[in-house]
């Protein structure tokens, strides 16, 4: 799990299934809003919440 104090509005996150997010807002250093760059068969765009546990590394 990523400690989400650590990361910056802007920073590049590596999520689970391959998904790429820009961090938009921390969220109680348990989620963080994003907004999706790419994501395999999905709607790049999007923003949505992501726990820390599904935070592989920050890019």
């Amino acid at each position: 799990m990523i400690e989400l104090s650590a990361v910056a509005v802007g920073n590049k996150l590596r999520l689970v299934g391959g998904i790429t997010a820009e961090v938009l807002e921390i969220v109680n250093d348990e989620w963080a809003k994003v907004r999706l760059i790419e994501v395999p068969g999905g709607d790049p765009g999007a923003e949505e919440l992501c726990h820390a546990t599904d935070i592989i590394e920050v890019a």
